[in-house]
């Protein structure tokens, strides 16, 4: 019998070494060296933890396709692994520190750099906001002198028109008013229409400058305005009432049957029609039907095809456009929410506090000393919470004590910046004003041209002549005024038809011709736009709800235009007052911009916006409209090169169709813009104007997507007159600096790095200072403040370093 062939015995593994022991816990050292005893303790944890993984991947190795090569490790050979293994560790290790270090070092020097650029910055901030709360309180004292002198000049022309600033002398002309009328005329009430616009135009332009404090004197002046309003209407309400007290006298006779009158002035324009009254006919049953009431009211552009439910007998139309809106500040949400007082801070309160919130933050998160153990029997102090809770919890006039350097996540940075992110998306939601459906926002819309009115009006009593005497008598209705007609269709469109149902022939021809039923029952109204208004889209109708105080977009039903000979057509089943509303901010975001100077000492700026291409200049304190192109009639051609005070141009423009200023809830309703931080670009807007008449700036691809805390914009040294100018730099300005940077309006990506040898500058005016001849510092220093000043408000309002 064969013997089995004996098998070599194969090698035993040798057992891994028992990992080093552990250190004992050392002696109690400073911070610093505890740190450094904790890493090494660490580091000996982690190659321990390491080498048995590390011998056990070498001996397992997973099969490979390839026939393996048998491999024999000796226990020599792992010990040999091991002991690589933990050089490469502790190198690892050593190189980690070196980093660390290193970065730390950097994290050091860092905070010094901005420890010392602080300090720099709170001196020239300080300087430039000295210098504009300067500027703005000359300008109140100039506003101030300016209106006592406009109140002198008012006081010794005499004139029959109150001063529109006292409320004693406005009531007192509506005291005498109230008087007459109810023996009011058509034409006294255009006399009196001419007045009163007059005032309200006057007292418009007292709340445009009323300083924020006067809060009583303002509500003063907005309850007079809106007793003249009242009165206004009262007054062309009782001239058309006299006007049908005697149809036969006062009115055009179309025809036997009809008549019409017609008035046009200034500021309105009045049509009546109306069936005249006859004596009753006897009934013929063969008498066919009467057609529909189609009356065009060629005075107020206004056509109107009655439903077959109104005859006119014994009635009267009346159509009225007004070219003053009267209406739109009557609605809540006409005014803006009051924003944050956080939001209207300078520059210099804002670096300020972001300075305290890094050093807070950093404070809170300090490296804190380790309690000592108490010996055995020794009793406790008592916690003190008050104290340990100021430490954390500063006033606002308290300094802040400086702390060691620690490596935080976030950063200190990081987190002011959250925490400004967050109060701006907080204020956005805030200000953002929500109403029903069919309410138009007027933060969104604005209404145009001022309003039509259509009214349906009993005829008051005739009077009656006797035959043998010149005598006439009439029966009269108390109280003596127009008694409107209470008519009132309302049309529910049909639902839509649910997705995936199908409909028969019939049954959609059936709908169709039920709908246009329903649809001859309104009337069919169709108006000619305003020709003194710019509409860059097309408007939407709206009808003025008394009751509620609101422009609703209710029951206006098929809405058609067009757009070549300006008109617009709708149905309705509602008598009353209609506006023609449009996106307020159409022409925002802007395209492009310049700002440079000009040979005579003003200033242009030239803006693209999304429709329009607009000029201003600025000069002596003023600002004028210099040029307006792409506009699609000539409307505001009459004001173009005419100089005025900013806050009456916005006026003037906005009432004609352009808004090109933004108000701070802009960004709730416009979508292509980027918000840049308030106190950065106002501080900014108030450089340029300083250096306005030195230096050529214009708009750069670059700062739509710098973000927030970033505005880039292109910059040159710029003389009048001169063909060859300099080329441009590229300026990056944030909250915390102003530098030029090493980057082209054609560079493939923007470049943050400043230009080689720049010294530090908190803002645009202290990095022209440090960059620029003296010649051109003197020639900006010399400016004057008037300028500047209207420079900086037009900039301030139009704000294109956040909508371009």
């Amino acid at each position: 019998m064969e013997k089995a062939a004996k098998k070599p015995a194969e090698t035993p593994l040798e057992p891994l070494p028992p990992p080093p022991p552990t250190q004992p816990e050392p002696e109690p050292a400073t911070d610093d060296v505890m740190a450094e005893i904790l890493k090494m303790k660490a580091a000996a944890e982690a190659v321990s933890a390491l080498y048995p993984i590390l011998i056990q991947s070498v001996l397992f190795q997973p099969p490979k396709k390839k026939k393996p090569k048998k491999v024999k490790i000796t226990a020599e050979m792992a010990e040999k692994m091991r002991i690589e293994a933990e050089l490469e560790a502790a190198r690892l290790a050593e190189l980690e520190k070196k980093r660390l270090e290193e970065e730390r070092k950097a994290a050091i020097e860092k905070e010094r750099r901005e420890i010392a650029e602080q300090k720099l910055r709170l001196e020239q901030l300080t300087k430039t906001d000295t210098r504009l709360r300067d500027m703005e309180n000359a300008y109140r004292k100039l506003t101030a002198e300016e209106k006592e002198l406009a109140e002198w000049e008012f006081y010794i022309a005499c004139g029959r028109l109150p001063n529109p600033s006292l409320c004693d002398q406005m009531n007192t002309y509506l005291h005498l008013w109230e008087k007459e009328l109810d023996l009011t005329t058509m034409q006294e009430a255009s006399e009196r229409t001419a007045d009163v616009v007059k005032l309200l135009e006057d007292l418009q332009d007292l709340l445009d400058t009323a300083p924020e404090v006067e809060t009583r004197t303002v509500e003063n002046w907005k309850w007079v305005r809106q007793l003249f309003r009242d009165h206004q209407w009262e007054s062309l309400e009782v001239a058309t009432y006299r006007l049908l007290r005697n149809i036969e006298k006062n009115m055009h006779r179309i025809d036997i049957p009809t008549a019409d009158f017609d008035y046009q002035d200034d500021n309105f324009s009045l049509s009546i029609w109306l069936r005249v009254q006859l004596p009753v006919h006897l009934p013929n049953p063969r008498r066919p039907p009467k057609s529909r009431i189609e009356v065009d009211f060629a005075n107020v552009k206004m056509q109107v095809l009655f439903p077959v439910s109104i005859d006119c007998d014994c009635m009267a139309i009346r159509a009225m456009y007004l070219k003053y809106d009267h209406l739109s500040d009557l609605c809540q949400n006409f005014y803006m929410p009051q924003v944050s007082p956080m939001a209207t801070i300078s520059l210099l309160e804002s670096t300020n506090k972001e300075w305290r919130t890094k050093l807070k933050y950093k404070y809170q998160n300090r490296e804190r000393k380790p309690e000592t153990l108490k010996p055995d029997g020794a009793e406790e102090a008592a916690p003190q919470p008050e104290q340990e809770n100021h430490a954390d919890n500063f006033a606002s006039d308290e300094e802040i004590p400086q702390v060691p350097y620690k490596k935080l996540e976030p950063t200190a940075s990081e987190t002011a910046i959250q925490l400004e992110e967050t109060f701006y998306a907080q204020e956005k939601e805030r200000l953002e004003v929500k109403v029903a459906d069919h309410v138009l926002n007027l933060r969104r819309f604005s209404v145009l041209g001022g309003v039509f009115s259509l009214n349906l009006l009993h005829q008051p009593p005739q009077p009656q002549y006797f035959v043998t005497m010149d005598v006439q008598m009439t029966r009269l209705f108390l109280p003596k005024k127009l008694e409107h007609v209470n008519f009132s269709v309302i049309y529910k469109p049909p639902p839509p038809v649910p997705p995936g149902v199908r409909r028969l022939p019939e049954e959609i021809e059936e709908e169709m011709k039920q709908q246009e039923e329903e649809m001859d029952k309104l009337m069919l109204i169709t108006l000619t736009w305003p020709s003194h208004v710019i509409f860059l889209e097309l408007p939407i109708v709206c009808y003025w709800d008394e009751r509620k105080r609101v422009w609703t977009k209710r029951n206006i039903h098929d809405l058609k235009h067009n757009e070549e000979k300006g008109i617009l057509t709708f149905r309705t089943g509602m008598f009353g007052t209609y506006g023609l509303a449009t996106i307020r901010y159409v022409n925002l975001p802007y395209q492009a911009w310049e700002l440079k100077p000009e040979e005579d000492g003003s200033v242009t700026f030239q803006i693209t916006a999304a429709i329009l291409m607009l000029e201003f200049n600025v000069k002596g304190g003023l600002v004028c409209l210099s040029q307006l192109q792409n506009s699609p009639n000539r409307a505001l051609t009459e004001i173009i090169g005419e100089y005025f005070k900013l806050y009456k141009l916005k006026r003037k423009m906005k009432e004609a169709g352009i808004d090109v200023f933004p108000k701070p809830d802009a960004f709730c309703y416009i979508e292509g813009a980027c918000e840049k931080q308030w106190p950065m670009e106002r501080h900014l807007y108030y450089n340029m104007a300083q250096v306005g008449l030195c230096f050529n700036f214009a708009w750069s691809r670059w700062n739509l997507t710098a973000g927030k805390r970033n505005i880039v914009m292109q910059m040159r040294e710029y003389v009048p007159g001169k063909s060859k100018q300099k080329n441009h730099s590229m300026v990056l300005v944030t909250p915390l600096k102003a530098a030029l940077v090493e980057c082209t309006e054609v560079s493939q990506v923007f470049c943050e790095d400043d230009v080689e040898g720049l010294k530090f500058s908190a803002d645009l005016y202290h990095l022209i200072k440090a960059t620029s001849s003296i010649t051109v510092r003197k020639k900006a220093q010399a400016t004057l403040w008037e300028d500047v000043y209207a420079l900086y408000e037009l900039l301030v309002s139009v704000r294109v370093l956040s909508f371009s």
